[in-house]
């Protein structure tokens, strides 16, 4: 072979190299900045997903703090110690409780919907698992004063509600570690 037939060969061996290279180089970018975006998205969605399930939390709590002082009381055995407990807990009358628990149930509502979409899914049935604790909640701070004709004694429905506050307790608890586990995870399963 003679010096001009191998200095072209050499030059396309080098050419390709070259080129292959550069293929090489530019997929490798390709694939870091699709995996930086991932990252960056993850994050992004992360973050966003901890506010909701911050608001919906801090909105349960709420409920169910206002709830527990009423809950919490002594059993009543007749209006006057029900009244009592009533005053006690900071409310007026049954009315102003069940008003500010369903004030409270309302807005779960909305931010379970904020849950749902932000997901995941486990997110979403624990939202709406609080949500129905909250429910029966705030229908059972009514139900307990007024119940239902020839319905149990005050001291039954009390117990009842009481019942469905420990139980929307549970639920938050649930939904919290559901919302830390769904946060944790970095999706490399």
């Amino acid at each position: 072979m003679d010096a001009g037939v191998a200095a072209v060969l050499g030059a396309l061996a080098g050419a390709v190299a070259t080129t292959g290279a550069a293929f090489a180089t530019g997929w490798s970018a390709r694939e870091q900045a699709k995996i930086a975006a991932r990252g960056e998205h993850r994050r992004q969605r992360r973050d966003s997903r901890q506010v909701v399930y911050e608001e919906f939390i801090a909105t349960a709590t709420t409920q169910e703090a206002h709830a527990a002082r009423f809950f919490l009381a002594p059993v009543p055995t007749d209006q006057e110690t029900f009244d009592l407990a009533l005053r006690g807990s900071g409310n007026a009358d049954a009315e102003a409780l069940w008003n500010e628990c369903h004030r409270r149930w309302t807005e779960l509502l909305k931010l379970s919907t904020r849950v749902k979409l932000a997901g995941p899914r486990m997110m979403s049935e624990a939202a709406s698992a609080v949500c129905d604790c909250s429910h029966d909640v705030m229908e059972s701070t009514m139900t307990v004063d007024h119940g239902l004709i020839g319905g149990e004694p005050i001291s039954v429905r009390f117990e009842q509600g009481r019942e469905h506050w420990i139980k929307l307790d549970h639920a938050i608890d649930e939904f919290i570690e559901k919302a830390r586990i769904s946060l944790d995870d970095d999706g490399t399963d």
